[in-house]
């Protein structure tokens, strides 16, 4: 096929998602063929490079700049680590600057040199030739070389004169600690057990996460004025803001309370859903008819409990019961649990957090998903930050809730009932990394910053600025450099395998491997003629960064325009086929009227 000339049309923005918190710039073309989303396209011009057909322009800046956000690494770290920048800086030699790096977003880059479950190597685009980087090692081979640099640009705000309770010095705790004395706030925590750590210091065994790397970088917290005290049980969150704490952060993780922490109402008490009173009131009056073929309920207690049974027997094809904690339910005795779930009821974890999803003022069913931290601020307005890939929709006709907007627990609870009140970590989004938590950490002390009138602003640069940074050309084939293992022999006399640091020479060569995505050549537009296009696809196997992507339109397209040529190519047969055999005929006619002359 003919090469075509650059296509008019342009992308038409595509619904918008949200992705880390932030709105990610989705387009798409007019038949939904192709989804183009402009934070991930690093104008590397290889989709149009490669397009049979010219049907892809890029309207592009010559000069190629850095853009955080765009390197799938880093989309994938849950702390947001600036990624491909300390790698560079490795790749360098620079091993304190690329520590600096990572003291931008964590307080523990040795911790998590260890014992990170690196999700930013299962997205690493260099798998695609080869092995993803190991940036895990190299990050606990920068953590372990540092010279502590980083102190000299650190900046501490001037004293607020508000003071912060923590209750447990897990990775949330601390991580929220670190931040909050960064803005000039005094930050207290109070922790029940004897040492300091929270599950970095009792649930990782010393021979994946040494006491020492992890005592060393709690100091570092502490120096900069955070006091801990251990072996100090907390009863009473209004204890602590009766002694002049100006707010206070519930982050006692797994390990403080086994249940966890009771989790927000949101939308879930809006007045005009059914109350779980008032439908087993009016259950003679109920049918199956009335409540629909999907029926959702939420709460926890023995109400929750007996509403879904008694919705289940009048009928109801789906009962989902999403078992949130709240204050002030009577809790579901075991046979009430048991005939609910023997009836066909679908219990949820009480971890979820349930939010209202509405149509045109409809209510379409409800969204699930974690959150990593929230509190309310001084207008009693709900802020919570949710967890990236958590999210999951129940359908519903019918929504009763048993949570009401007055229930309040009493003052020997700890949970989140007030303005200045905050939870964070594990205790409400159930056992996850040590990453995670620190990023909850991060995430509530932005949130009480701006409860206590700050703007709640964390971002902060603690490394020296790169120098003549430029895309990597197209890479060449190189092994990841493996990372050496030791026996060490554990208190019970066995033995267990265990990483060791890489070397200087290791590291570097391991960190030019990295295909610099975060480096880009802005796009301004983008636009794909669908009328040439042939649907072959090569554009979408080019993009390492998934910028550009098939979409729901693209299949019945593929099919048409196959069709099309299929088609196409019959016509064109039939024409060769009589250009091939019209010299004959000619032939055979002039043989025949010379034929007939003679006769």
């Amino acid at each position: 096929m003919a090469k075509t000339k650059a296509p008019a049309d342009k992308m038409e923005p595509a619904e918008e998602i949200k992705q880390d918190g932030k709105v990610v710039s989705t387009k798409r073309t007019a038949g939904s063929e192709f989804f183009w989303t402009q934070s991930r396209c690093t104008g590397c011009n290889r989709c149009a490079s490669i397009c049979p057909v010219d049907a892809i322009k890029l309207d592009r800046d010559k000069t190629p700049t850095k853009r955080v956000g765009t390197a799938p690494c880093t989309r994938a770290c849950p702390a947001g680590l600036d990624i491909p920048r300390y790698v560079r800086f490795v790749a360098e030699g620079n091993a304190p600057a690329a520590t600096a790096v990572m003291r931008e977003k964590i307080p523990f880059p040795s911790v998590c040199g260890y014992v990170c479950f690196h999700p930013c190597e299962l997205e690493c685009q260099r798998q695609k030739f080869d092995e993803p980087i190991a940036i895990r090692a190299l990050k606990r081979y920068a953590a372990e070389n540092d010279d502590g640099s980083w102190k000299n640009n650190l900046k501490i705000a001037p004293s607020t004169g508000k003071k912060v309770a923590i209750i447990g010095s897990g990775p949330a705790g601390l991580t929220s600690a670190y931040f909050l004395t960064l803005l000039g706030h005094e930050a207290t925590i109070f922790e029940s057990m004897e040492y300091a750590g929270g599950k970095m210091f009792y649930s990782i065994p010393e021979h994946q996460l040494p006491k020492d790397i992890l005592n060393k970088e709690i100091k570092a917290i502490t120096d900069l004025g955070v006091t801990i005290h251990t072996s100090c049980q907390v009863q009473s969150v209004q204890t602590l803001l009766k002694q002049g704490y100006d707010s206070v952060l519930l982050s006692t993780g797994v390990l403080g309370l086994d249940e966890g922490l009771l989790l927000p109402c949101d939308e879930t008490v809006e007045s005009d859903l059914m109350q779980g009173s008032d439908f087993l009131k009016n259950i003679k009056s109920s049918t199956k008819e009335s409540l629909g073929d999907k029926v959702v309920i939420i709460g926890g207690g023995s109400e929750a409990y007996n509403s879904a049974f008694a919705a289940k027997s009048l009928g109801v094809s789906e009962v989902h019961l999403v078992c949130s904690r709240h204050a002030g339910s009577k809790e579901a005795s075991p046979e009430e649990v048991d005939r609910a779930i023997d009836a066909g009821v679908t219990v949820h974890p009480s971890l979820d957090f349930a939010k209202l999803v509405r149509l045109d003022g409809k209510i379409e069913g409800v969204e699930l998903f974690r959150i990593r931290s929230y509190g309310y601020d001084k207008e009693n307005k709900l802020h919570y930050e949710i967890i990236n890939d958590t999210r999951r929709f129940i359908a519903a006709d019918t929504v009763i809730t048993t949570v009401t907007p007055n229930e309040k627990p009493g003052a020997d609870y700890l949970s989140v009932v007030q303005p200045g009140v905050f939870a964070a970590g594990d205790g409400i989004s159930g056992a996850r990394s040590v990453i995670e938590a620190m990023a909850a950490g991060r995430s509530v002390a932005g949130l009480i910053d701006k409860y206590l009138g700050g703007e709640g602003n964390l971002d902060e640069t603690l490394a020296p600025p790169e120098k003549n940074i430029k895309p990597l050309n197209e890479p060449k084939g190189q092994n990841r450099s493996q990372v050496e293992l030791s026996l060490v022999k554990q208190a019970g006399g066995d033995k267990v395998e265990i990483e060791k640091t890489l070397s200087p020479e290791a590291a570097k060569k391991e960190a030019q491997r990295c295909l610099r995505c975060d480096i880009v050549h802005q796009v301004h537009d983008y636009s794909l003629d669908t009328s040439s296009c042939t649907y072959c696809g090569r554009c979408v196997d080019a993009c390492y960064w998934d910028a550009i992507t098939s979409g729901y339109g693209y299949e019945a397209a593929a099919k048409k325009r196959k069709a099309e040529i299929t088609a196409l190519e019959e016509k064109n047969g039939v024409y060769n086929y009589a250009i091939r055999i019209l010299p004959v005929a000619i032939g055979l006619m002039i043989i025949a009227a010379a034929v007939a002359k003679l006769f």
